[in-house]
């Protein structure tokens, strides 16, 4: 392999996400918010792929750090406008 990153597959990596399992709640929880980034159709569309525990480990990955830059921005402009009323 030419990516010398690549992680070895785990062995639950097939395993199917169960409903009702930890993981999927998380991974709702994940859609959801995703979902207020990008809209309900390319969220839904994405979300759709996910059967496996493989599938879900790559979803999280995908998204996690784009929901976490949105979150510093916000956190960032909150900062800001809080600054901003004290000097008034």
């Amino acid at each position: 392999m030419t990516n010398t990153t690549h992680k070895a597959a785990d062995p639950r990596d097939a395993e199917p996400v169960r409903d009702g399992s930890r993981l999927m709640v998380f991974l709702h929880v994940l859609r959801k918010a995703h979902r207020a980034l990008v809209g309900e159709v390319k969220a839904r569309q994405r979300f759709a792929k996910i059967v496996t525990c493989g599938e879900a480990r790559r979803y999280i990955e995908e998204v996690m750090p784009e929901l976490l830059r949105e979150r510093e921005k916000r956190r960032q402009q909150r900062r800001r406008r809080a600054h901003g009323n004290r000097s008034t």
